[in-house]
């Protein structure tokens, strides 16, 4: 510790400040790096510097801690830039030490009276009353800082608010306002309701504002219109809040505004995108209501091309135009929305025009994209040339019903590669995409580990070495789809393909799959049979899940050759009344999940090393005797079989049984209770039992659940 207090005392005093103010943390979280220097600048550790902005300074003094080490594991997100990090356990209690009193946090269990010399505080407790919360705060004279940073708590509870008013930022998880209203310091401002927040003007009576985040509010419709009265607001940022409607008029007032993640195009004076222009914005924007734009001018006025520090913008159109906007051509709007070049995320939802803009077909202006998501845009048949990009790693195309290929450029030189960075793709609902490229005869997507393809009848699948998952579903030619797979994808470890017709026999390509170690089978409807020659070639399976196949009988005695399953999982197959005679052959298979049967599969008590059995929602009346000759197993779940009628005695048999839990089966209730239930004598050895019944039926159909246990552990939960 003597050591680290010497690294302290060399630093710069701004950065003292700024360190030891993370002790507002607990240990070993997660700390998000923009929260933090929002934080500083609300506390004033940061300021600006002649003519660097406020945040590029707090950038400066979390780049020098973490040169030093007083921040690590910093984790970057998909575009290259840190996200979070965290402190190491003996740089936390150096700062814990430094800020003595001045710095306190609510754990589970411990809500004592604060010191009055606190100025920051953390909740991290679940179950606090406000009564209890209050008297603790009774002492405080000078709060600076409070943070509800629960990731959970109990219903009933109204969440906390410190009404001191001192406070310079507030993390809160209420939806009542009215404390706030004497708040007139506060700089930074986060609201995380989960349900209806209304925005009133009490918000507006805190001039000093900078910053406001609003997450998770349902019925967030739109802000305060005299938010435009703070001045002093730079970051605006609307979270999970899919029901705003309408943005704030005439918010180019906020002229010092650095961050709006979204902004609704509306056709009330005020609401244009001429809003935008003056505004220095950066991070991400999210532009909808775009029908709603009169002119190819009021869309230039936006100035995109001048915000540079952008790197996400999202564009939507999302209805039908107005009657200024029904004569509008989209494409000219679109064109007239050029982004800068340092976008790092672009994506575009229902553009109605056929063409698109210049801008989206250069490699100067996209060029440092690594994210692309387009989707409804019905009319247009060509997509930009996205395989020239270097940087793409993630790129998904959906609901473009006229695409033939992701990518119609061709490619010269055999150094030229196409999709060299792409990592990710999904493609959603392009029922006429045929393939890739539509010059395939270059080598493309070295780099391809996912693939996705839903709603895509007839594609090609092309030469995919490095793939390792892909989830598929309305493939309508399945046999040379899985042909394609089997041929190019020889890393392929993980598959799922569903919503399959017309394939009565699991297709041979199957059985190529050396590699293969999740398959997941749902929803093939005139599936009846697994052949034994195509499971024959799945040497390495160790996950099988095969759901909806409601006229499945077998799954032949190919199972034999699946000598690495682990995990089994039977839902909705009612056909499939038995197993294997092999089973025993499975000597690794741990965990089988059975639900939605009439009748628990016989073969099943075969498997020699099983040690989990989940069975779910059956119609079944009673179980097989032959379960408790299943003497390996360990945990044994009954849930939703609501026609079970009694348990077998045979499960007296289980020495190695410690975990049953029954779940929502009202028949066993009396029969399963302690002591006086008639099959009581065949579980009392168990050492844990859960057992939840339904109450009396309700309106909200709740549960009440109680908790029996053997009297080795005993213990009641009403």
């Amino acid at each position: 510790m003597r050591a680290l207090k010497l690294s302290y005392s060399n630093l710069e005093l701004s950065l003292r400040r700024c360190f030891s103010f993370c002790a507002i943390f607990p240990k070993d979280f997660e700390i998000d790096k923009e929260e933090l220097i929002h934080l500083w600048m609300a506390n004033g550790f940061i300021e600006s510097e002649r003519n660097i902005e406020v945040e590029d300074v707090g950038n400066k003094v979390w780049n020098k801690l973490y040169s030093r080490s007083f921040f690590q594991e910093a984790k970057c997100d998909e575009f290259g830039m840190v996200k979070s990090f965290k402190m190491h356990d003996l740089f936390h209690d150096l700062a814990q030490s430094i800020m003595g009193e001045e710095c306190a946090a609510f754990v589970e269990g411990r809500l004592t009276p604060l010191s009055s010399r606190v100025h920051y505080s953390t909740l991290l407790s679940s179950d606090v009353s406000f009564g209890r919360f209050k008297h603790a705060f009774k002492k405080v004279e000078s709060l600076r800082t409070f943070l509800d940073l629960r990731t959970s708590f109990v219903l009933g509870n109204v969440a906390p608010v410190p009404s001191n008013h001192s406070l310079r930022a507030l993390c809160t998880r209420s939806s009542l306002l009215s404390p706030l209203k004497d708040l007139t310091h506060l700089r930074y401002l986060s609201l995380n309701c989960g349900y209806k927040a209304n925005l009133n003007n009490v918000i507006c009576q805190m001039r000093k504002l900078q910053i406001l985040k609003l997450k998770r509010s349902t019925y967030l419709h739109g802000l305060p219109k005299n938010l435009t009265q703070l001045q002093d607001l730079r970051h605006i940022v609307i979270d999970y809040c899919n029901s705003v409607v309408e943005t704030l008029p005439k918010i180019s007032k906020l002229r010092h505004l650095r961050t709006l993640s979204i902004f609704v195009v509306g056709s009330k004076p005020g609401c244009g995108l001429a809003e935008l222009h003056g505004l220095n914005l950066g991070g991400r924007l999210r532009i909808r209501g775009l029908e709603n734009v009169p002119n190819e001018w009021d869309a230039k006025q936006a100035n995109l091309i001048g915000k540079k520090d952008l790197n996400i913008l999202h564009l939507s159109w999302d209805g039908n135009a107005n009657p200024k906007g029904s004569y509008v051509s989209v494409e000219r709007v679109l064109e007239a929305l050029e982004p800068p070049s340092t976008l790092k995320s672009f994506g575009m939802n229902g553009y109605k025009g056929r063409q698109l803009p210049s801008w989206m077909r250069s490699s100067l202006v996209l060029r440092d994209l690594v994210e692309v998501e387009l989707s409804g845009c019905d009319n247009c048949e060509e997509l930009p040339p996205l395989g020239k990009l270097a940087h793409l790693k993630r790129l998904k195309v959906s609901g473009m019903k006229n695409v033939k290929w992701i990518d119609g450029e061709t490619y010269d030189g055999v150094e030229e590669k196409a999709f060299p960075s792409l990592e990710e793709l999904i493609v959603d609902n392009l029922p006429n995409l045929e393939r890739l490229l539509r010059d395939e005869g270059v080598e493309m997507v070295p780099r391809l580990s996912q693939l996705r393809i839903d709603d895509v009848l007839n594609f090609k699948v092309p030469r995919l070495p490095c793939v390792e998952t892909v989830h598929a579903r309305g493939i309508e030619a399945v046999t040379s789809f899985m042909e394609g797979v089997g041929e190019s994808m020889a890393c392929l470890k993980t598959l799922s393909i569903k919503f399959i017709k017309g394939v009565v026999v699991l297709p041979d390509e199957f059985r190529r799959l050396g590699a293969l170690q999740e398959l997941y089978i749902r929803e093939w409807y005139d599936v009846e049979y697994f052949p034994e020659h195509v499971l024959e070639g799945l040497t390495s399976l160790r996950t099988l899940s095969v759901e909806y196949c409601e006229k499945l009988k077998s799954l032949s005695e190919g199972v034999r050759h699946l000598a690495c399953l682990e995990n089994l999982r039977i839902d909705n197959c009612p056909e499939l009344v038995a197993l294997p005679s092999n089973m025993s052959q499975l000597t690794a298979l741990r965990y089988v999940s059975i639900s939605y049967c009439c009748t628990l599969p016989d073969g099943l008590q075969g498997v020699p090393s099983l040690g989990s059995l989940d069975i779910s929602c059956c119609k079944c009346t009673s179980l097989p005797d032959w379960l408790g000759d299943m003497t390996s197993l360990q945990k044994l779940s009954i849930v939703y079989c609501t026609e079970l009628r009694s348990v077998p005695s045979s499960l007296q048999h289980l020495t190695n049984l410690s975990h049953l839990r029954i779940d929502g089966c009202p028949h066993l209730k009396k029969r399963c209770k302690r002591e006086t239930g008639e099959d009581w004598q065949y579980i009392k050895h168990i050492p844990k039992i859960q057992l939840y019944f339904w109450r009396e039926p309700t309106f909200c159909d709740e549960f009440k659940s109680i908790l029996f246990t053997s009297p080795r552990n005993v213990s009641l939960c009403l």
